[in-house]
């Protein structure tokens, strides 16, 4: 099990290592990038900031998946830092007996970390301004 906050560039093949098991038969992964666009305004880059314990979130959030029927190995990775469009804010890798559970529970760990995650975004627009997204009591 893997789990890192990283203000490094992600690597996928690495992640993607560290889920490898002879047991699997499949290895799912997940790479969130910056888009060009967000809420019908035009994107740059995002600046993400996080909680100090957010690491330690995504661990305890890693671990759960890891204990779904058939899940051999689960590794994730978020960015923080400045990350241009087209960029890797996000890299998730689960290995599992079957392709099924592969998905099912690469899906549900993506979406629990975008739902708990204490992980912000700064998006820089395309005019030179700025706009905060993420932030706690805000709808995704």
């Amino acid at each position: 099990m893997h789990a890192k906050i990283s203000d490094e560039p992600l690597n996928v093949a690495k992640v993607v290592s560290l889920v490898s098991d002879d047991r699997s038969g499949a290895v799912v992964t997940f790479t969130g990038v910056v888009r060009n666009h967000d809420g019908g305004q035009s994107i740059t880059a995002i600046d993400y900031s996080a909680h100090p314990h957010a690491t330690q979130i995504l661990a305890d959030l890693v671990e759960q998946c890891a204990t779904r029927d058939g899940v051999h190995g689960v590794a994730a990775e978020h960015r923080i830092g400045h990350v241009e469009v087209g960029g890797t804010a996000m890299v998730v890798a689960v290995s599992a007996d079957h392709r099924g559970q592969a998905f099912e529970a690469a899906c549900e760990f993506v979406d629990a970390v975008k739902e708990s995650l204490p992980v912000w975004k700064c998006q820089w627009l395309t005019d030179g301004s700025h706009e905060w997204a993420g932030l706690p009591g805000e709808e995704p």
